[in-house]
């Protein structure tokens, strides 16, 4: 077995030629795995994680030609560089054409190889960070985009992967705008229950009666305005998967009702006695502390529990910093499209501004803000000016830094502070509010209320 750490193979019937390789990149800390024949080196690429191979071209049985096509035919993504004494140029564009990624003469100029190696390694590395959250773009239906390169959004891809084809139920956490339903969109869609429907519903839009005939469906007379019968969002989902977003706000009663579903696999519409079983797979999503709201009794501690099987946590823009560039240039095009303008992207200056800014309502609150930006926008890049006033001016302080030394900074002061901020901004419009800061109206106001304002 070929130690994980071998991720170079060197391939020579010539076992001092093999050795003087192995010895001059060890020295460099690079560990190689060996084979003196095409065989053995099949045997250690078909079993072990290779990225780059380095074979002699003329050795006896199979040749490294041989070796060449049978590596691009098992594992086509290996890097392959071809040896040989015997100085060919018939060789060196046969090789090629088979996939070689480099010919190279004997004696090596080992120097000029080393460096080559290195090079393709950390080709290798960048490639294979790009890889999780790539799989997930590729995945996602028309209209829905996953934009960013950070190692915390390559992380959130990776999990999504992994348990994309398992049926646990998965808890998505993250304040509002992080991106929490695009996530859950994502893990549908890289499953294997894609060709079946996702169907989403905010459980913070109903009220619980409404809820509960919007998620179990009811029966023609049910109630008094049901003059139909209707399917409701479990049925809809049957085979796919059923998306609960703003779970944390589902009332007691409800979520018992919901528990049952989950525990049976089978539920009733209203107004029905009979049971209809069913297959779907669960996703919730929550701005909220759940451990929290168990402790004051407003969430199941056995509901939680069912639900949450694996827990993704988005990350806050203010975490990945280095994604704002490109989602602020993605929306600025993206916008300049819809709007029919020539907006090519976001200056330097005002990328500045956007860096500086604390981003309360995350990349949903980005997005209205280079959209409102575009509309304004006369120039071919959205300028500082084009900015919302309260991003160019740069003049976003948390209560601490109000006082000037660091305090005990609670992230409800800063989301207090920031929507009576905007609210103010807009001379007290709570709907032009609630579309700036990326949430809800009612979501507003339930906020509002709870800063007694």
């Amino acid at each position: 077995m070929v130690h994980e750490k071998n991720r170079i193979l060197l391939v020579d019937d010539e076992e001092n030629c093999l050795r003087a390789l192995q010895d001059v990149f060890e020295l460099e800390h690079i560990e190689c795995a060996t084979a003196n024949n095409a065989a053995k080196a099949i045997d250690i690429i078909t079993h072990n994680d290779i990225d780059i191979v380095i074979s002699d071209v003329r050795m006896p049985g199979l040749s490294g030609m041989d070796l060449l096509k049978q590596i691009k035919r098992i594992k086509p993504e290996i890097y392959v560089l071809m040896l040989t004494g015997h100085g060919s140029i018939h060789d060196a564009v046969q090789s090629i054409k088979q996939g070689a990624y480099q010919y190279i003469l004997k004696p090596v100029i080992m120097d000029d190889l080393l460096a080559q190696i290195k090079e393709l390694l950390q080709k290798i590395d960048e490639r294979a960070a790009e890889a999780p959250l790539q799989k997930l773009k590729t995945s996602l239906p028309a209209g829905k985009v996953i934009v960013g390169q950070s190692m915390r959004l390559q992380n959130v891809a990776k999990l999504i992967n992994k348990i994309a084809n398992t049926d646990l139920p998965v808890l998505i956490l993250g304040e509002s705008g992080t991106g929490k339903e695009l996530a859950a969109t994502a893990l549908h869609y890289s499953s294997d229950r894609s060709a079946k429907s996702f169907v989403a519903i905010n459980c913070a839009a109903f009220p619980d009666t409404l809820l509960e005939s919007e998620l179990f469906g009811y029966e023609k007379g049910a109630f008094t305005d049901a003059r139909t019968s209707k399917a409701g969002k479990i049925e809809e989902a049957d085979g796919g998967t059923l998306f609960l977003d703003e779970i944390g706000d589902m009332k007691p009663a409800m979520q018992a009702k919901l528990l049952r579903v989950l525990e049976e696999q089978q539920f009733q519409r209203l107004g029905s006695n009979k049971y209809y079983k069913i297959d779907i797979r669960i996703i919730s999503a929550t701005n909220r502390d759940l451990r929290q709201a168990i402790e004051d009794g407003l969430f199941r501690a056995d509901l939680y529990y069912r639900l949450n099987a694996v827990s993704i946590v988005m990350p806050t823009l203010r975490e990945i910093p280095e994604d704002i560039p490109l989602l602020s240039n993605y929306f600025a095009r993206e916008f300049a499209a819809k709007f029919n303008r020539k907006i090519e992207g976001v200056s330097a200056e005002a990328l500045q501004a956007l860096a500086k800014y604390h981003w309360p309502g995350n990349v949903r609150e980005l997005a209205n803000a280079i959209r409102r930006s575009v509309a304004l926008a006369e120039g071919k890049q959205i300028q500082i000016f084009d900015l919302p006033p309260y991003i160019a001016n740069a003049q976003y302080e948390t209560p601490a830094a109000k006082v000037g030394k660091p305090q005990k900074l609670l992230l409800s002061d800063v989301e207090k502070e920031h929507i009576l901020a905007v609210i103010d901004m807009v001379h007290g419009n709570k709907s032009e509010a609630a579309q700036i800061l990326g949430i809800h109206r009612d979501t507003l106001l339930r906020k509002l209320k709870k800063f007694d304002k």
